[in-house]
């Protein structure tokens, strides 16, 4: 028989389904009834064994079923109760489970929580820093940019037309049509209102340019507004000579209404100019408050040296609203190499070279002016950090293909 521990409980309940034995006669009868037999004769004295002996045996075919049946609803109430309580015990421990997951899983989200840069500025500076690497800041075109475009320049005057600002665009090469073709034809996509600048561009000119000779006759209308002024006479200067550089056009010849020369304000009737270009600083241009990524523009009177206009991007050019594009606390050493058309930088001890976006935009302004003095390629010493954004500080930078990346609609 199968051995059960029983509450009190448990036992009232299944003796409570024992078949029921009812007595029908009145209790003083019974009394009676025994009483006279208990008064009889000795003699007759055997018949009460025998009589007990015979109601056990009726008692015993009586109950002996019945209690077949209870031990059989034992086991079956035992095992309901086994097999209840490992259910419960079963229920419990998923329970705990689900609990102890949600807990850490409640742990692992609060974990994940970044800090702010008040709580944690350390934090802060490597989340920005992740940023840098993963998102491109850069502003110029890069060889590895172009990917089989066709790169077009072209100087925008500022709203205040002081300066001309080079904005390069990529657009897809056409079997049919050279680069010049291009240029002309992308006059009329230019944003310079969305960029922040002068509504400069197309040009009221026609243009014929002579493949071989590299010669461009622009031909003007009488009343072209390029003379306007000595200011509007200088941007246009300037405008033309950035734009047309990067077509490699080595003269232009100037008509109005198909005859020799064009009215320049102050520089009179001229009939041709020779493009000037190269050996210029490049500074941080913002046409706005709202703009955090500056233009990097030429600016200023021709350099001798590059060390000269290294040092010269140092100071900022109020006349123009042009901001230095190298900090005070970034000090270094040029060395040039004219035959390799390598520059090397060699930065000066507590020179502050940081993985950030102030430190990339400096980096490509020296760049930019480096393609201006004809170098190929710049190397950076002794800058405490291999990378700032894109740039590898331990190899050789090649310069930008050409300043300022915008995209036309």
């Amino acid at each position: 028989m199968k051995k059960s521990e029983w509450s009190d409980e448990q036992l009232k309940e299944l003796l409570s389904q024992m078949p029921k034995i009812k007595d029908e006669r009145d209790p003083r009868e019974i009394y009676q009834n025994i009483t006279i037999r208990m008064n009889k004769r000795k003699q007759r004295t055997w018949i009460m064994p025998s009589a007990a002996a015979a109601l056990a045996a009726v008692l015993f075919f009586i109950l002996v079923p019945n209690l077949f049946n209870w031990q059989s609803s034992e086991e079956q109430v035992a095992d309901l109760a086994n097999q209840s309580e490992s259910s419960q015990k079963i229920s419990m421990k998923e329970n705990a489970d689900l609990q102890e997951t949600e807990e850490k899983v409640s742990i692992e989200e609060e974990n994940a929580i970044p800090y702010t840069a008040e709580q944690n500025p350390e934090v802060q500076d490597k989340m920005e820093i992740r940023s840098l690497d993963m998102e491109d800041l850069t502003t110029a075109v890069y060889e590895e940019d172009i990917g089989g475009m066709e790169v077009l320049t072209y100087a925008i005057p500022d709203e205040k037309a002081m300066m001309a600002v080079p904005v390069s665009v990529l657009v897809a090469k056409e079997e049919d049509k050279t680069k010049f073709d291009l240029f002309e034809e992308n006059m009329m996509n230019l944003n310079e209102k969305e960029w922040g600048l002068k509504d400069y561009f197309p040009l009221k000119a026609e243009f014929m340019l002579d493949e071989q000779s590299k010669v461009l006759t622009v031909d003007f209308p009488v009343d072209h507004p390029y003379g306007d002024g000595s200011a509007a006479e200088t941007v246009f200067n300037v405008a033309l000579s950035y734009t047309l550089s990067a077509l490699d056009i080595s003269e232009i010849k100037f008509t109005t209404d198909g005859k020799p020369g064009m009215d320049l304000g102050n520089s009179g009737v001229i009939e041709e100019f020779i493009p000037e270009y190269g050996n210029h600083a490049y500074y941080f241009y913002y046409p706005n408050e709202t703009v955090k990524k500056p233009y990097i523009v030429p600016y200023g009177e021709k350099f001798s040296s590059i060390s000269e206009a290294l040092a010269a991007m140092k100071e900022n050019q109020e006349k123009a609203k042009l901001f230095a594009s190298i900090p005070d606390d970034i000090n270094f050493e040029t060395e040039v190499n004219q035959e390799e058309k390598k520059l090397t930088i060699h930065f000066g001890e507590g020179s502050v070279i940081n993985n950030d976006e102030s430190t990339l935009h400096t980096i490509e302004a020296i760049l930019l002016t480096a393609k201006d003095f004809n170098y190929q390629a710049v190397k950076m010493e002794n800058a405490k950090v291999e990378m700032v954004g894109r740039f590898n500080l331990t190899e050789e930078i090649k310069v930008p293909v050409a300043a300022n990346k915008r995209s036309l609609p």
